[in-house]
């Protein structure tokens, strides 16, 4: 997406006395004047540096872009940098009313900010459902043998334990159930504890796989024996880890979600249940 900024101090001053400072050849030296809190965008669309002054300044301070302009909107005027980099490109949002148009500029500002999460930490997770099943096998494969030691700074018994780690393993698969659309049968698998979608409807006498195609993330397909059963059946066992050589070397398109973004979620989901428990009032929402 092609940034638009509002006017460096020093770029602006420029302007004003000749516009061929405005608009030139390609790659324009860019220094921004602004504050630091304005110079995320120039940095990742020129790869400027900043610098303490304007006393001397090393060349590999300067930022390049392919073409500078000015626009206006309104009462506002901006410098509109074009960047040298021709992956990037403007992304124009239209839909057939207001409210959907609104909801598609919703998606696409969640799109970007999660796109933004990634790059300041380069991390990712395993998606379509995969990380909940895979973590909900995991945690209750862990809570069948609790050491004494935990259960007595928990102040709770085994079955007590037992019940709050189901519960919690039971909120993590069912976000990955919602990711169903087609009321289809939800599955897992007994070795990687991945996330597996069938059809509604099918034959009683089918093996399951015949059913499957590959799993949520892409990571694996049906060629191998992985032992499914329906996700509400599955009982405790110790899933294997998928190496990153795995992921590195799958030739399919693999869906990825956000680390820091399921992370927040995640402590979230938790603060707010442990607030929920230690209220004595609770307001219903029904709307």
């Amino acid at each position: 997406m092609n940034t638009i900024l509002q006017p460096a101090e020093l770029i602006e001053s420029k302007s004003r006395n000749s516009n061929k400072n405005v608009r030139g050849t390609q790659n324009h030296r860019f220094i921004p004047g602004k504050s630091r809190s304005h110079l995320t965008q120039p940095h990742h669309f020129t790869g400027a540096q900043t610098i303490g002054s304007l006393s001397f300044i090393s060349p590999t301070s300067y930022g390049y872009v392919k073409d500078l302009c000015s626009t206006n909107f309104g009462s506002k005027h901006y410098f509109h940098l074009i960047p040298n980099d021709s992956t990037v490109c403007s992304l124009l949002l239209c839909n057939r009313n207001e409210t959907a148009w609104n909801e598609l500029k919703l998606a696409c500002q969640t799109a970007l900010h999660v796109l933004q999460l990634t790059i300041r930490k380069p991390l990712a997770l395993l998606g379509g459902g995969c990380t909940e099943t895979h973590l909900a096998s995991f945690i209750r494969h862990k809570g069948i043998n609790v050491p004494e030691c935990i259960l007595k700074v928990n102040d709770c018994t085994q079955t007590e334990y037992k019940i709050v780690t189901n519960a919690f393993c039971n909120a993590l698969q069912s976000i990955a159930c919602s990711l169903e659309h087609d009321k289809g049968k939800i599955l897992t698998d007994r070795k990687y504890g991945h996330f597996w979608s069938i059809p509604p409807d099918f034959p009683s006498n089918v093996k399951w796989q015949d059913l499957v195609s590959e799993c949520g993330c892409g990571l694996y397909g049906n060629q191998e024996e992985l032992n499914w059963c329906l996700l509400q059946d599955i009982h405790s066992f110790a899933p294997q880890n998928s190496s990153i050589q795995q992921a590195t070397n799958s030739t399919g398109h693999l869906t990825l979600d956000c680390f820091t973004a399921k992370l927040h979620g995640l402590q979230v989901a938790v603060e707010t249940a442990s607030l929920i428990l230690d209220l004595s009032y609770i307001i219903e929402d029904k709307n």
